[in-house]
C-alpha cells in the first residue's frame, strides 16, 4: 500500500508543519561565516566530552589518547557499527571539520588550565546536565530517523537490504546508541579495557538502547513506510499486518523527524537530570576518599607509631 502523499495527521497546525520543515535546517545551521563549524555539533561535542569527563573522574583518569579514543568512539559509535554492518564509508571520516571539532572539545574539556569549562559546567549542574542532554536528543531523534531508516530505505534504494525492516531497525536503534554498546562489550571507558558479557544481555537495555529502539519503530509506524504487500508481500499475515499499521494516523517524514527529535530531548533531558544528583553524590564521594588517601600518604611513620604507642599506654 503507497501511503504517499495521504493526509497528515498534523494538517490542521501549521506552526508544527513550518517548524517541522525548518528543523533540519536548524540543526545544520552555523555558528557564522567566519566559523564554518554546526552550532548542534559543537553542543553535542562538548556534551560527550563532558560525559565522558565525568566518567574518567569516577573510574579513573587514563592518557590524553586513551581518553580521546573513547570519546571519539562514544560521538561516532553509532555510525561506525551500522558503516560496519552495511559496508559503507565512516561519515566522521567523510568531513574534514568532525574529527578536529569533536577532538578539541575534549582537550579543553579534560585539559584546560585550572579545569575551566569542566568547573563551569559542574558549577551550573543540573541545568548545564540537562541543557546538554535535551540538545543531544534533537540530534539523535533526527540521526535514528534520517540518517538511520532513511539512510537504509531510501540510500541504498535497489539493493535488496533496503526492503529488509530487520535493517532498518537496526540501523536506527544502534545509530543513536553505538558508543554505549561499544563500552558494553569492551569496557573502554575503564583505565583496563576488557572483553566481557555486556550488561545489556545480563541485566537489560540501557535507556539509550529503548530509547533508539522507540523512535526507529515509532517513525516506521507512524509515516506508514512499511507495507508488507510492497516489501515482503511472501510474509505470513501480511496483509492483517498491514491493516493493523495502517490504523496509526499517519504523518509526514518532516513531521516525524521532528516529533522523535521531540521525544528523544524530553527523555534524555529528564534521565540528565536525575543521573547529575547521582553523579554529584558519587563525586562529593570519590573527593572524600581521595583526601583520605592523601592524608594518610602525608602521615609519617613516626607519628603512627606514637599513636600506637599512646593507645598501648592507655590500655595498660
Amino acid at each position: 500500500m503507497n501511503t504517499i502523499g495521504t493526509k497528515s495527521a498534523l494538517d490542521g497546525f501549521p506552526s508544527i508543519q513550518r517548524l517541522a520543515s525548518s528543523y533540519p535546517s536548524l540543526l545544520s545551521k552555523e555558528w557564522d561565516g567566519a566559523l564554518p563549524v554546526g552550532i548542534f555539533m559543537t553542543l553535542h561535542a562538548v556534551r560527550v566530552a563532558y560525559e565522558v569527563r565525568k566518567g574518567m573522574q569516577i573510574n579513573g583518569r587514563s592518557g590524553l589518547l586513551q581518553e580521546l579514543f573513547v570519546m571519539l568512539t562514544f560521538s561516532f559509535g553509532g555510525a561506525i557499527l551500522t558503516g560496519l554492518a552495511l559496508g559503507r564509508p565512516q561519515a566522521w571520516l567523510e568531513n574534514n571539520l568532525t574529527v578536529p571539532v569533536y577532538s578539541l572539545a575534549y582537550v579543553l574539556m579534560s585539559r584546560m588550565p585550572g579545569d575551566m569549562l569542566y568547573w563551569a559546567l559542574r558549577q551550573a549542574s543540573p541545568v548545564s546536565d540537562v541543557f546538554l542532554a535535551s540538545v543531544d536528543g534533537l540530534i539523535r531523534g533526527f540521526g535514528v530517523t534520517a540518517a538511520g531508516v532513511d539512510m537504509v530505505r531510501k540510500g541504498m534504494a535497489g539493493q535488496p537490504i533496503a526492503d529488509s525492516l530487520v535493517a532498518w531497525v537496526f540501523v536506527g536503534t544502534v545509530m543513536g546508541s553505538g558508543g554505549g554498546i561499544i563500552d558494553d562489550f569492551l569496557q573502554i571507558s575503564r583505565s583496563v579495557w576488557n572483553f566481557r558479557t555486556p550488561d545489556m544481555l545480563r541485566t537489560g537495555l540501557s535507556l539509550d538502547i529503548k530509547l533508539s529502539f522507540a523512535a526507529t519503530v515509532g517513525y516506521i509506524v507512524s509515516t506508514h513506510a512499511w507495507s508488507f504487500a510492497e516489501r515482503a508481500p511472501g510474509f505470513p499475515l501480511s496483509s492483517l499486518l498491514d491493516s493493523l499499521l495502517h490504523a496509526v494516523p499517519r504523518i509526514t517524514e518532516q513531521e516525524a523527524h521532528l516529533l522523535s527529535g521531540l521525544l528523544c530531548s524530553a527523555v534524555l533531558g529528564t534521565a540528565a537530570h536525575a543521573q547529575a544528583k547521582a553523579f554529584a553524590a558519587a563525586e562529593r564521594n570519590a573527593q572524600l576518599v581521595a583526601r583520605a588517601k592523601k592524608t594518610d600518604a602525608l602521615l609519617p611513620d613516626d607519628a603512627s607509631d606514637s599513636e600506637s604507642d599512646s593507645d598501648e599506654d592507655i590500655e595498660n
